[in-house]
């Protein structure tokens, strides 16, 4: 049998299992036992990163996309197998229960409303491709990609539309990707909304955004971009970073990848390197810095996937909560464990909770409320 299982596992990890068999897999999965004392802290981190590493080498071989695609999914089935570990507490017994409800729960989409500066409002999934209105001079127009792109026809008149604000929101469930006036393109997360102008000013390019975005700025030294969030100001002249001030949680978290930038709050100021972090606390509206931040983690959103690294429950459903547009319901003793793990953004519901390990925890999915219930005791 223990021969069986392995060979089962190889073909698995080689991608060659046919539906029965990766229904096997998937199985024990399901129903593995609960024994022996759990790994000391040093040994889970060991064995955490060689499993991501060898899941991530398979990431770009062609052939292996799907496999990828179900190793991320069921991530915790090879962790357990090849290395010897489910979650942080062996010691709890009770496993995850998911309500077949949970499968009919899509994920996010491209989706988001334009609101020009006349008030007219856009349902962009519904708008045709080409133009979609004409502001003094400034086409609007939504590209065969779905992206919403501003053409300046007349320099002249576009001088005096720096007042003339557009607002882009995507509501729970979706994103989108807009390239604003100067050519700086911005990618929107689920439940964010970027306020901008038809035409920047002569002295500098100002946006203000609520909830998440990943921008990439066109360069210009005489016109610095400045990105307002709740307390704080991000500046640059040309460069890529992510900005996650979602009001719904502790920090605002600013996550360079390219280039320089310069963060301020009411408090202090911090000047970030590539892969650095400033984090903004809303309690006392102070910058620290995050010198070591793993930038796939804070990418993961863009690149069409969920990332956990010692998150605990709340924060995960928080994102989940977002991205399938669902009400979060509490109940009982919810755990503080913390996950790891790596789950693609276009899975259903039900197969996103095949990665959460959740012990003490039920799901059950009603319409647009998710009931998460914990232990009693």
């Amino acid at each position: 049998m223990e021969k069986n299982a392995k060979i089962l596992l190889e073909k698995y990890l080689s991608g060659n299992c046919t539906p029965e068999e990766l229904a096997i897999v998937e199985q024990w999965y399901l129903q593995l036992p609960f024994n022996g004392n759990a790994p000391g802290q040093q040994a889970i981190e060991n064995s955490k990163n060689e499993a991501w590493q060898s899941i991530r080498q398979h990431q770009h071989a062609a052939k292996r996309i799907v496999l990828f695609k179900r190793i991320a999914v069921a991530a915790s089935i090879l962790i357990c197998f090849s290395i010897g570990f489910y979650v942080f507490n062996q010691q709890q017994k009770e496993h995850l229960v998911v309500g077949k409800t949970l499968s009919d729960v899509k994920p996010g989409r491209n989706s988001a409303v334009l609101t020009l500066a006349d008030g007219s409002v856009i349902d962009l999934d519904s708008a045709k491709n080409g133009q979609i209105a004409n502001q003094n001079g400034i086409i609007v127009r939504k590209a065969a990609n779905g992206q919403i792109e501003y053409i300046i026809q007349d320099q002249g008149s576009s001088a005096n539309q720096a007042a003339s604000v557009n607002l882009i929101s995507t509501p729970r469930g979706g994103q989108y990707q807009v390239s604003l006036p100067d050519g700086t393109k911005v990618w929107l997360n689920a439940a964010s909304t970027l306020r901008y102008p038809s035409s920047f000013a002569k002295n500098e390019r100002r946006v203000e955004l609520q909830g998440e975005a990943y921008f990439e700025v066109s360069k210009d030294q005489s016109r610095p971009f400045r990105v307002s969030t709740k307390q704080q100001t991000v500046e640059v002249l040309g460069t890529h970073f992510n900005i996650n001030a979602y009001s719904d949680e502790d920090f605002v978290k600013t996550t360079l990848l390219e280039g320089s930038v310069n963060v301020t709050s009411a408090t202090n100021s911090i000047k970030l390197s590539p892969g650095q972090q400033a984090q903004l606390n809303y309690a006392d509206a102070k910058l620290r810095l995050n010198a070591n931040v793993d930038v796939d983690k804070e990418m993961a959103w863009k690149n069409d996937l969920f990332a956990f690294d010692n998150d605990d429950l709340k924060t995960i459903m928080r994102q989940i909560s977002r991205w399938y547009d669902l009400d979060i319901v509490y109940q009982g003793k919810i755990t503080d464990e913390k996950y790891i793990g790596e789950i693609p953004r276009n899975s259903n519901l039900s197969e996103v909770f095949k990665i959460l390990e959740l012990n003490h925890v039920h799901i059950d999915a009603k319409g647009k409320v998710l009931t998460v219930s914990g232990s009693k005791n």
